[in-house]
């Protein structure tokens, strides 16, 4: 078993200094997201596989960008990444020219002109942190089944994932030029056979700077935070992107408790009186996107009270 107890505990300046050498490094960093409000791009497995490796033939294919972080979801995706704006824009690019080849041979025609992307530059070390714990969560949020360390199609799972990133660079499996030009309709990319895939794609092991992006935490209990407890760093970037960003029982039941000390001297929510409950209740509707169940399960109001606030939708 990995002993994770003997390495030294490294003091936090020295630590935040060792993240801020790793960002300054990097250069220029990018935030791509397309529209969440869009048909059905990823609507398959074999869909969402083709996606892994059209961002894995498409990052190898533009020099000069690193890729930290990525997650596709069934009609939009986000990738964080390095390098210059031409560069990464011309990536994108062949993205979604790729992808809009790739639907039109499956006998699904889709439009893709308006699954655009505007590059956000990411302003410093924590907005970087900040995107790629937001990334590395997104998929879970809309999958039931899956976590932010098990969603499959996305890059996340393999953050402070030793083990799995050994695996997949065990796989003995390779991608030849007939896999390439199947899925890609072009003789363009061949040089890229022979490249790691598992499970019918190209592992992001091959392509992902896991290194660096791990490098702009602390550690491993730094990173679980970002992803598990800010909740208000989420939001935030989901406000600025024009996302709509759900959280689970846990983390709005967390944001209330502390809500409760800061502003109503009380340690919970079942201790605060009626009024302060419907207030917080347009809190947790207006900006955080929760359900009129979660209100009920968090607040413990009654149902019908909630449905009166915020009417559901026939």
């Amino acid at each position: 078993m990995r002993n994770f107890t003997n390495k030294r505990e490294i003091p936090f300046r020295e630590a935040e200094l060792r993240c801020q050498m790793v960002f300054r490094d990097l250069g220029t960093c990018w935030h791509i997201y397309t529209p969440e409000q869009f048909p059905i791009v990823f609507g398959t497995e074999d869909d969402f596989k083709f996606g892994m490796s059209l961002i894995a033939i498409c990052a190898m294919a533009s020099p000069g960008v690193r890729i930290l972080t990525f997650e596709l979801m069934s009609n939009h995706l986000h990738i964080t990444l390095a390098g210059e704006e031409l560069v990464v824009k011309e990536l994108f690019r062949m993205v979604r020219e790729n992808l809009q080849r790739y639907l039109a041979s499956t006998g699904r025609p889709l439009d893709l002109s308006g699954w655009d992307c505007v590059p956000r530059p990411i302003s410093d070390l924590n907005d970087l942190r900040n995107v790629i714990a937001y990334n590395n969560r997104n998929g879970f949020l809309v999958s039931h089944n899956a976590t932010p360390f098990s969603y499959p199609w996305g890059a996340n799972r393999f953050f402070f994932n030793p083990e799995l990133r050994q695996f997949h660079s065990s796989s003995p499996g390779k991608m030849t030029v007939r896999d390439i030009r199947r899925m890609f309709r072009t003789c363009t990319l061949d040089r890229f056979c022979g490249t790691r895939k598992i499970d019918g794609y190209i592992s992001p092991v091959e392509y992902c700077d896991f290194v660096a992006a791990e490098g702009l935490f602390r550690n491993g209990q730094h990173y679980f935070h970002k992803l598990s407890r800010d909740v208000e760093s989420q939001k935030s970037i989901a406000l600025e992107i024009g996302e709509k960003v759900f959280y689970t029982d846990e983390e709005l039941y967390t944001l209330v408790c502390a809500k409760c000390r800061k502003e109503y001297n009380v340690d919970a929510p079942p201790q605060l009186p009626r009024d302060s409950k419907i207030g917080l209740s347009k809190l947790l509707h207006f900006e955080y996107n929760a359900s009129n169940q979660q209100i009920c399960r968090i607040l413990r109001l009654d149902r019908f009270v909630v449905d009166s606030l915020f009417p559901p939708r026939s």
